[in-house]
């Protein structure tokens, strides 16, 4: 799996936690909807990391959690 599978996996984690919608999300976290949804559908190449703490920040009390799933373990190098 690549990062940008295992970010996707963790976003739609984390709205199904919270049982919302993407949209209530985007709104929650401050990313534009658009934005999260590009992410989610796989049309962003780089979800970049700003706008990832952006959303995780909202979220979880610390930043760091959010790389701390499981899901990112066992990620293949990519270069």
């Amino acid at each position: 799996m690549d990062i940008k599978t295992a970010v996707i996996y963790r976003l739609n984690d984390l709205i199904n936690q919270k049982d919302i919608t993407v949209n209530e999300a985007a709104v929650c976290s401050g990313v534009p909807p658009s934005t999260l949804k590009n992410i989610l559908y796989g049309q962003s190449k780089n979800a970049g990391v700003v706008t990832i703490k952006r959303y995780a920040m909202d979220w979880m009390s610390q930043y760091r959690n959010f790389f701390a799933d499981p899901i990112f373990a066992d990620l293949e190098p990519e270069l």
